[in-house]
């Protein structure tokens, strides 16, 4: 397939799903939860979404929840917010109740479209918060705590009426086009913005890279909660190809997944493949089918890259980088023999950027720096974020303009080398990557004060598997306070793997030079296993 060509007069990022679904309606668009939907039945559901949504009245914002996970109900709403003009905000569903309830009241939302797992989140407080207008899958049962909001209306794809407009309306590049909600430093979420034409240039270089077609089955590993479901459904999508959606049960071992369904491309946290490895999944030649392999989100050490190439003989393996705040990726480095490795680390390169993207490292005083020193990478690109949600401080902070172009701030610790390629080499302040998922440790830690009533708090990443976060430990000086009410507290908070695994009492936490909590030697007692 050519790639999406720029300038264009309709940014809509459904409209190569339309243009896809009228070249050929009977072609297999998605498959989840054991079935098969044509482009043609799943652009006729994003029309009528699409209707449902432009039927509503009141003041519109433009945005729509979407509730729902690894469902028809979580593609066809994304397709049919999109086709109404709207920016989609996905919400996991098994999302805790406080969190769900601080983005519905942050983002103020037109409507949530939600499958039964969303649906049983519905609680008083919730619904309290909720939108006016909820849509659901056929079959699904709005909850008994709905009847306490006549206010509200539950509606049901199967009544939607035969109405929308027969292709996407048009939409401008500097339109939104989705809201991710990714963990902030203060224990609100924060709100990142992307809009229609950042997703347009960043899909057109990724078809410039990888040519995709009709005949590709392009793996749906992440969430929509996670950006690399945006490469997942609009590689696919305006591919004309069909995207698979993993189901939850298999997503750590998919191995007998790819082969059933002969998948061509799998993209993924490399914790998915490090987890493979050591249950014996990647047997030379298990993956034939595949022709192209990524992972992102996390380092990628080189033996894992290696055992995944083996195990996919006829697929390129792709190590990508980039925040959710420049859409999905930004810098790549293909796997070579031998690989590019970035020193003393055991992890490769991340690699050269993309087109239309720029990079640099800078000093804490935001100065450039020549090529070999260590410093924040910096990348300047129309993949940049329009910034984050609400928050126009934070926004400027993280966006600033040096030498009259704007630049984002990606906190990493990284360095550019001789020939151009990027190594990073940790995060400058205290945020990670557990399994893919980005977390600020100081959100962890802002929970736990609440929960504790302590100040004295501190939270590390911790233990390292393949130079990768696999979990968190945290500390804390508040005596008669049980581990396990800790956890229990801050499993109603947040997300699991925010969760930490460990979580000691101490007498005092050590402190540096600086006054400050002294992590690395928190880390050091774990690692020499003095707890």
């Amino acid at each position: 397939m050519n790639a999406i060509a720029t300038p264009r007069s309709n940014y809509n990022l459904a409209l190569p799903f339309y243009e896809s679904s009228v070249r050929n309606p009977q072609a297999a668009a998605l498959f989840a939860g054991e079935s098969s939907y044509s482009y043609g039945e799943l652009a006729n559901l994003a029309r009528r979404i699409s209707g449902w949504l432009d039927g509503k009245t009141g003041q519109r914002s433009g945005k729509v929840g979407i509730l729902a996970s690894r469902t028809l109900e979580a593609y066809a709403g994304v397709l049919g917010t999109l086709w109404s003009g709207a920016a989609y905000v996905p919400i996991k569903p098994d999302t805790p109740e406080d969190r769900v309830i601080r983005i519905l009241q942050q983002t103020t939302l037109d409507a949530l479209i939600a499958d039964q797992a969303g649906l049983s989140r519905f609680s008083d407080h919730v619904l309290e918060n909720a939108p006016k207008r909820i849509l659901h899958g056929p079959g699904a049962t709005p909850p008994e705590s709905a009847l306490r909001f006549p206010g509200i209306s539950f509606e049901s794809f199967g009544n939607l009426a035969d109405r929308g407009p027969v292709q996407p309306v048009t939409r401008a590049g500097d339109d939104l086009s989705y809201i991710i909600f990714t963990s902030g430093t203060t224990g609100t979420p924060k709100g990142v913005m992307i809009e229609n034409e950042s997703v347009c240039q960043f899909i057109e270089i990724m078809h410039q890279r990888f040519r995709l077609g009709a005949g590709d089955r392009v793996a749906e590993a992440s969430e929509l909660t996670f950006d690399a479901s945006v490469f997942d459904m609009f590689m696919a999508w305006s591919a004309g190809a069909t995207l698979y959606v993993v189901p939850a049960a298999q997503l750590m071992a998919p191995a007998k997944f790819i082969r059933d369904h002969e998948l061509t491309l799998w993209f993924s946290v490399p914790s998915t493949a490090s987890f493979m490895g050591r249950m014996k999944m990647l047997k030379p030649g298990a993956f034939p089918s595949l022709r192209i392999s990524i992972f992102a989100g996390e380092a990628l050490a080189v033996a894992t890259a290696q055992a995944w190439q083996a195990a996919a003989p006829n697929s390129i393996v792709e190590n990508f980088y980039g925040p959710t705040e420049l859409t999905v990726d930004c810098i790549a480095q293909t796997l070579e023999d031998p690989p590019y490795v970035t020193p003393n680390r055991g992890t490769m390169a991340i690699g050269k950027v993309f087109p239309g993207v720029r990079a640099g490292i800078v000093d804490a005083e935001l100065r450039f720096l020549p090529r070999g020193e260590e410093g924040e990478l910096v990348v300047s690109t129309r993949q940049a974020a329009r910034g984050y949600f609400g928050d126009p401080e934070l926004t400027a902070a993280r966006f600033p303009t040096l030498d009259g172009e704007r630049w984002y701030r990606t906190g990493d610790l990284a360095y550019e080398d001789a020939s151009g390629t990027f190594h990073h080499l940790g995060r400058i302040d205290n945020q990670v990557k557990i399994l893919g998922n980005r977390v600020e440790l100081e959100e962890v830690e802002a929970h736990l004060r609440e929960i504790l009533g302590t100040d004295m708090v501190a939270a590390v990443a911790w233990p390292l598997v393949d130079s990768r976060a696999a979990g968190i430990a945290a500390f804390h000086c508040a005596p008669g306070v049980t581990r396990d009410a800790a956890r229990d507290e801050m499993k109603k908070r947040v997300p699991d793997y925010m969760v930490p695994q460990r979580i000691h009492y101490l007498d005092a936490l050590p402190l540096g030079a600086t006054g400050k909590i002294d992590r690395k030697a928190l880390a050091r007692l774990l690692d020499e296993a003095k707890l």
